[in-house]
């Protein structure tokens, strides 16, 4: 059997940017993918829905700006580029990515659909790949096998055609027009939900809750967005795990808010339902709350709400509910196996700055994890921000030598030059400085 360079498990955007980088390189790759087709979170594909980062993000142009898999060239080959350019801004809408992922994989010959890996298991000198058609071999492997929705526990065991996911919104079907809606999470795609529903003729009464203190937008911001560049992520990822995982929380609003546009829109729908004269109960907003419990209740729902601050507990009758709590890697058992040799850190495998998983016994070849590696890289590891620079790592550690050359521009704020002292006396004092806050 004839053994390739690397094999991709999964073919999501991160895999799909990885296979589009691999082309003009030396290397064999196959990347196999469950699904018929390439898909995007296909139930949360609104119409309003919107990229919350640059479309220079991308499969490949911040590493090739010159590749024929580009936005960019995805723009001119179907003749909007111009129109794009003409636009008020330089966002896109969540659809025409979707579809420019799809041009891209149309054009790729190295993708496989309708083949579930099954197993991923060390043989001899490679990795025996084995899905429920045939067996591939391969000297290294990449994992991008995505995430699963992340469901509250007292909704696990009532999943249904009326309580569900966020991720199966459309596919659910639209609520009637006398339904009571809850819609549990503050972010954004609990916020383009909302205003999916206030858009409709046929007004749906709503209550929406967040564990948060508000419906906080996601900053956004040009120096705040220095973050997502490759001087802060090897920054990042030199810091021992403790500090990383304080930064995560502190720094969460950098990639999990609502965008302000959205934030501002559903403002502004809010106030002119109010001029209209739509009636007080149609729409409720609480913050501070979380689920606690889920019950039948002729045929409809029982929910009981607990108030974090007030600690007030309040119950409600509704019709569905919609969970937009968010995503989390998902692990199948062949990763759990592989992964059973690896260095540990807190439960996390410990990755080395190409993404590769380091080992405690010597392993065929590298095993590279895409999706993963939060805590250990960074936010901008579980969005779009650098997937072309973390793939041009992983083709770079695959050759053993510089295919992609790192022409990151430096950064404004100096993250491009980690100083490992200066990590340690910012960190001091920042640990210091939150452990006197939290004590006054």
């Amino acid at each position: 059997m004839d053994t390739l360079d690397v094999i991709g498990v999964g073919i999501g955007p991160f895999n799909l940017s990885l296979a589009a980088l691999i082309e003009p390189t030396p290397l064999r790759a196959l990347f196999l993918e469950k699904r018929g087709a390439f898909c995007w979170h296909p139930g949360l594909a609104l119409p309003n829905s919107r990229l919350q980062v640059s479309p220079f993000k991308d499969c490949v142009t911040l590493v090739d700006p010159t590749s024929p898999y580009s936005f960019l060239n995805y723009l001119a080959v179907n003749g909007r580029l111009y129109n794009f350019v003409n636009k008020r801004n330089a966002s896109t809408s969540r659809r025409e990515f979707t579809d420019y992922y799809r041009w891209v994989a149309r054009q790729l010959g190295t993708l496989r659909f309708h083949e579930e890996v099954l197993d991923v298991a060390a043989f001899r000198d490679a990795y025996r790949v084995s899905t429920g058609t045939t067996t591939y071999l391969a000297r290294a492997v990449v994992i991008a096998v995505g995430v699963e929705p992340k469901i509250p526990r007292c909704a696990k065991p009532l999943i249904c055609d009326t309580v569900y996911h966020a991720a199966d919104y459309l596919d659910r079907g639209s609520p009637r027009s006398d339904e009571h809606v809850l819609v549990v999470g503050g972010g954004q795609s609990g916020a383009e939900i909302v205003e999916h529903m206030l858009n409709r003729p046929d007004t749906t009464r709503i209550t929406w809750i967040t564990a948060r203190s508000n419906l906080f937008a996601m900053d956004d911001t040009s120096f705040v967005n220095e973050a997502y560049i490759p001087g802060y992520s090897r920054r990042f990822h030199a810091l021992p795990l403790a500090r990383r995982r304080a930064i995560i929380a502190r720094e969460k609003l950098t990639s999990d808010g609502i965008s302000a546009e959205l934030c501002n829109r559903l403002y502004d729908m809010l106030y002119e339902r109010d001029v209209e004269g739509a009636p007080s109960e149609s729409f409720h907003l609480l913050c501070n709350v979380t689920l606690k419990h889920i019950r039948h209740l002729n045929k409809r729902w029982q929910v009981e709400l607990n108030g974090l601050t007030r600690q007030q507990h309040r119950r409600i009758v509704v019709d569905r509910i919609v969970l937009a709590t968010g995503f989390q890697p998902r692990t199948p058992l062949f990763l759990r196996s592989l992964l059973g040799s690896a260095h540990m850190e807190n439960n996390l495998p410990v990755l080395g700055a190409d993404y590769a998983v380091s080992f405690t016994q010597k392993m065929p070849g590298p095993v590279y994890l895409q999706n993963q590696s939060r805590l250990q890289h960074g936010l901008q590891s579980v969005n779009l921000s650098l997937v072309a620079y973390r793939n041009s790592l992983i083709i770079n550690s695959l050759l053993g030598q510089p295919f992609y050359l790192d022409r990151s521009e430096h950064s404004l704020d100096g993250y491009e030059s980690p100083d490992p002292a200066e990590l340690d006396a910012v960190s001091e004092a920042t640990t210091s400085a939150e452990h006197m806050s939290a004590i006054t």
